[in-house]
């Protein structure tokens, strides 16, 4: 079994500098493996996890480990928030210091939580593919991740952009930028994200398009309190990306990419695209977009609300 062992430490250096799947996912992915074992024992009798995973090449050590060990014996839940933290790894118990599971006679902690990074998303490939992983499959590509189904790894979607990162950018950026309605923003983000985790597709276009009318009125509202634009504020988000074109805090091709946004977010269905694609790229637009308005929005304030020289 040791080139279980030897595939994985391969791996392991090959994704030294790879971006980790969220908490989220790990959540699903727990969701999804408990789920399929409860299933598939209604409906076909119990779920041998040992056989199934040893099977498609999970380490002997691995399977062993969570199937005999008293405190897993598949324990989803405390399996991978121990394979996060890398204590899955080692034994413990009162009589000796804790020592590795694997045939590695040191393993130092930081390796044990890259070697759990692997494993995680070995079966987080594992659990799309079950009928119970639709949810995994939805969360890992807002990681930023597809799936190769039959080598069972993670693929980085084309490109650099991850949901789950320009999310953390843009919550950051609306804490900070003193806008009136902060909360009711942050809400449209969260909702955008987990109406479209759980397969709510719609109203997770519904969400995105939500995020940019609340900033384009946070800004516009914001910008005629301060009194330096004879322009009165009209409503409307069409109108206000103009109003806001007109006091200059848009440039002209901005004001067409954001009419162009607004305009594809509000446009309902698109034919030849999937539901589920036209929400994940509508969560993506959105989230870039808020990011663009949140960092001109704070040189704005900075400028006195004035037009950009």
């Amino acid at each position: 079994m040791g080139r279980g062992l030897a595939s994985f430490r391969t791996a392991r250096i090959q994704r030294m500098g790879q971006k980790p799947v969220s908490q989220r996912t790990i959540v699903q992915l727990i969701r999804a493996l408990r789920e399929y074992g409860v299933t598939s024992a209604d409906l076909e009798g119990p779920v041998d996890y040992t056989e199934l995973l040893y099977e498609r090449d999970f380490p002997d050590w691995f399977v062993k480990h969570a199937a005999e060990s008293y405190e897993y014996r598949w324990n989803w839940q405390q399996i991978l928030l121990d394979m996060r933290n890398g204590r899955f790894f080692f034994y413990h118990n009162t009589y000796s210091t804790p020592h590795p599971i694997t045939s590695k006679r040191y393993l130092s902690e930081d390796d044990a939580k890259v070697l759990g990074e692997t494993l995680i998303q070995r079966l987080a490939a594992f659990a799309a593919s079950l009928p119970t992983g639709e949810a995994v499959l939805r969360s890992l590509q807002l990681d930023g991740f597809d799936v190769n189904n039959e080598k069972l790894t993670l693929v980085p979607l084309e490109g650099p952009v991850s949901a789950r990162e320009e999310e953390d950018r843009i919550t950051n950026l609306v804490k900070t930028s003193g806008l009136p309605e902060v909360p009711t923003v942050l809400k449209h983000i969260a909702d955008a994200n987990s109406l479209y985790t759980s397969g709510n597709y719609h109203p997770s276009l519904n969400e995105s398009r939500n995020i940019i009318q609340a900033l384009i009125d946070g800004i516009s509202i914001e910008t005629d309190k301060c009194g330096n634009h004879p322009a009165g504020l009209p409503g409307g988000t069409t109108n206000r990306i103009d109003y806001l074109f007109s006091v200059g805090f848009l440039t002209a091709d901005e004001k067409a990419a954001f009419n162009s946004g607004w305009g594809s977010l509000s446009a309902g269905s698109h034919p030849g695209v999937p539901e589920r694609e036209q929400a994940r790229i509508g969560l993506i637009l959105a989230l870039e977009f808020g990011q663009l308005l949140m960092l001109k929005f704070a040189n704005w304030k900075v400028n006195a609300y004035r037009r950009f020289s």
